[in-house]
């Protein structure tokens, strides 16, 4: 090799290491801090990624709950310069109307914190037209539960929300800070089986919280879907009747005799669970309290429907026989005390038949006060009243006084006076419309009845059947047979030309028991004004339909009703007539 060839070459290897040595100082030393901001802006982002929660169906696939993505403005503000945060928090004031500071101020986490959801187009818009001038600002997609029906359902359904601590205990690892989490109904009570799986992601994004590339990645899993035993047509005809009506707080239940099949179930007031968090102080101030959900968790004396298993009580136990009368003159002497028939002209002479048709107080006094209040007790047990009821949603039990009780509560000996009054349901006892509604299953079915449920069965996310529920019978009611085709001729009589005579339908054939409780004690002058509605009377209907062979429980509670037969047992009827002309008792 030539010496100048040499030198070129020397010189060239010199010049490119000069160059190499010139940019690592400009690197290095010069643009240290603009290369150091750069990388730090650059960094790995773990992100957890949120499964859609099962969708809920009714029994004939139609849905009443599903999720759709939502998109959402999100802020990591731990990665804005302090010098940045400025110009961001007027950028943001301006374009989305939102002021961060008060949004930071309240999220206390390291997370990222959300400032605006449920993005719409134009938001979207505004977001990508200047994302530039917005460090640290992203869109992420998150589920949003819906629920198609509005208020139709909503005691069934609930509603969902972020999680608490007590969520957190309750569900543990499967849900994160921005899970929906079931905060009433079938949603809170089925959580476990709506969840589905948390996913995974880990991304490399820039200043503007842009994905730059994905490192890994552990797809959610899809909930569980659930397909109730409700009808929503059904249902439909329930909420519209019942609203028709004009009252303001009570409650319905359909349920299917043969099964234990929850058909219908509507609580009133009712709440629209999309708009929970929107309408919460509406909600809250709502004194008739929308969210009580009146079928499952309200209390009322069962009045005179308790006469249907306190009749079994007297046949049962030989107190009287089918045909053994009783004179009512309107009133009844225990001792110097005077107890009234709810008709004060009284019934005439009535056997048990004519009793339960006429709703007589006065021959359940005298069979009640002579059966003593531990044999009524007992018997109310047995058709599950004052029992846990095992349902998919929590259900208040009802309470059965006792002597015991009342010694120990009041301090006081239990009185004939209260034995009379327990033997036609008034008094200290308490009910639910489902213990009701199923008492009168039992004796549609000869004693038996179903365990009631809401859930028909459930399907994994790619459809497949995982659990499917099955009928099983919850209690047995031991009992002659002729004596309860007797108790359901008397209720039948009681529709047909009786107390709940307003029930009475050419369409449908009815049989079913009224009941009016008594809400404070009022004088019988007093009852013909007309009272504050806090003072006015529960109404009860708990029936049957048809006849001859039920195949519908039906209870109508109406709060502060007045009568039983005169409002309850009409809405009971316009609803069993709406099924049979929509042809829907065909279906089942």
């Amino acid at each position: 090799m030539s010496r100048r060839r040499f030198i070129f070459l020397a010189g060239v290897l010199l010049s490119t290491f000069l160059l190499i040595i010139g940019r690592l100082v400009q690197i290095q030393i010069l643009q240290r801090d603009r290369f150091k901001e750069l990388s730090r802006r650059n960094y790995i982002k773990r992100r957890t990624l949120y499964p859609p929660r099962g969708d809920i169906y009714d029994r004939r696939g139609e849905k009443l709950a599903y999720d759709e993505p939502r998109y959402v403005l999100t802020l990591d503000y731990k990665r804005v310069k302090p010098e940045e945060l400025k110009n961001l928090r007027n950028r943001i004031k301006e374009l989305f109307g939102i002021s961060i500071e008060e949004v930071i101020k309240k999220h206390r986490s390291s997370e990222p914190v959300r400032i605006k959801e449920d993005l719409s187009e134009e938001d979207m818009e505004k977001y990508y037209a200047n994302s530039f001038d917005l460090p640290g600002v992203y869109v992420e997609t998150v589920p949003k539960r819906v629920y198609p029906h509005e208020e139709r359902l909503c005691h069934i359904l609930g509603y969902v929300g972020y999680p608490t601590k007590a969520d957190f205990r309750r569900l543990g690892k499967r849900i994160g800070s921005d899970s929906f989490v079931g905060k009433l109904g079938i949603e809170r009570s089925m959580d476990k089986e709506l969840l589905g799986r948390l996913g995974r992601e880990e991304v490399m994004v820039n200043a503007l919280g842009r994905v730059l590339k994905t490192i890994s990645r552990k797809e959610p899993i899809k909930g569980n879907s659930l397909f109730l035993t409700v009808d929503l047509r059904m249902q439909k005809i329930v909420e519209e009747v019942f609203l028709e009506s004009g009252q303001v707080a009570g409650a319905v239940v359909l349920i299917n005799a043969k099964t234990g099949e929850i058909l219908a179930l509507a609580s009133f007031p009712r709440f629209n669970p999309n708009m929970v968090y929107q309408n919460w102080e509406k909600i809250r101030k709502n004194k008739l309290k929308p969210m009580f959900n009146r079928a499952t968790r309200g209390r009322y004396p069962p009045a005179s429907v308790l006469k249907v298993p306190v009749s079994l009580a007297i046949l049962e136990t030989g107190t009287a026989s089918p045909w053994e009368r009783v004179l009512c003159t309107g009133s009844f002497y225990l001792g110097n005390r005077k107890f009234y028939c709810w008709d004060t002209q009284g019934h005439g002479a009535v056997n048990l038949t004519d009793a339960l048709r006429d709703s007589c107080d006065i021959y359940f006094y005298t069979f009640g006060y002579e059966m003593g209040p531990s044999m009524i007790i007992r018997y109310a047990q047995r058709f599950g009243y004052g029992d846990r009821l095992p349902l998919e949603v929590p259900v208040k039990r009802g309470f059965l006084p006792s002597p015991e009780w009342k010694r120990r509560r009041f301090g006081e000996p239990w009185y004939d006076g209260d034995t009379v009054n327990l033997s036609i349901g008034q008094g200290f006892m308490l009910s639910t419309l489902m213990e009701q509604s199923l008492m009168m299953m039992g004796i549609v079915n000869n004693g038996v009845i179903y365990k009631p449920t809401l859930l028909r069965e459930i399907r994994d996310p790619s459809g497949e059947v995982i659990w499917k529920n099955k009928r099983k019978v919850w209690k047995v009611v031991k009992g002659s047979q002729e004596h309860f085709a007797l108790i359901r001729r008397g209720l039948r009589e009681a529709v047909r030309r009786g107390t709940g005579a307003r029930a009475f339908s050419r369409i449908v054939d009815l049989a079913g028991k009224t009941g009016t409780a008594q809400v404070a004690h009022i004088q019988r002058d007093a009852k013909k004004k007309k009272l504050p509605w806090k003072l006015r009377d529960h109404a009860w209907f708990i029936g049957f339909a048809p006849y001859r062979d039920p195949l519908f429980i039906i209870g109508v509670l109406v709060e502060h009703g007045e009568s039983g037969g005169r409002v309850s047992a009409p809405i009971a009827r316009k609803i069993m007539e709406r099924i049979y002309i929509e042809g829907l008792n065909k279906e089942l």
